[in-house]
């Protein structure tokens, strides 16, 4: 799926879209996911630009933009691990899920990117929803790895996010590197 292409007219045309809606969907994509690159432009032979969309792109429009029955980091957070799902397979790895460590208040703040103050309410959040997963040691609160994993899949779900998305980065390289030392050998 990453090495394949598909023109933007065939796409426009698959979803019915006009060239404005289209330019508004990659605007979206690119403020979403600045690190993807689902965009190709191609000089063709008569000297025209071609714009094709990897079919990675043709998928999270499908799947994602074009959905409105749920919220749309929740669609994007589906794709992703539908992403990751299907490259470990595809580069027979196991199945990794994100590490977490115990971590203090202001570690929490440094991790997420957040102020102490948000931190606090997350962690009533938590509580509130019969997940506590605090305790104190030598007099710091610590939030334990279960406590971290839940306000990052929960409530901090933005950088969760990030982090699919560059495991993802990372599988997809290590694939393209498999890819081309197997036409080497060829």
């Amino acid at each position: 799926m990453e090495f394949k292409v598909q023109e933007k007219w065939r796409v426009q045309k698959n979803f019915n879209m006009t060239d404005k809606q289209m330019d508004i969907a990659i605007k979206k994509m690119i403020k979403r996911h600045p690190l993807e690159e689902w965009i190709d432009e191609r000089i063709a032979s008569n000297g025209q630009r071609v714009v094709y969309f990897k079919l990675e792109f043709v998928e999270w429009l499908r799947d994602v933009y074009s959905n409105e029955k749920k919220y749309y980091l929740d669609l994007d957070i589906e794709f992703f691990r539908r992403q990751i799902l299907r490259l470990e397979k595809e580069l027979g790895i196991p199945h990794k899920e994100i590490e977490y460590n115990p971590m203090t208040v202001r570690e929490l703040s440094i991790f997420f990117d957040k102020s102490i103050n948000t931190i606090y309410v997350a962690l009533i959040r938590m509580r509130n929803n019969n997940f506590s997963q605090q305790y104190l040691e030598d007099g710091k609160v610590l939030v334990s790895k279960e406590g971290v994993k839940w306000l990052s899949e929960n409530y901090f779900r933005t950088s969760y996010l990030e982090n699919l998305e560059l495991y993802k980065l990372d599988l997809q390289k290590k694939k393209r590197i498999m890819y081309e030392q197997s036409r080497r050998k060829i």
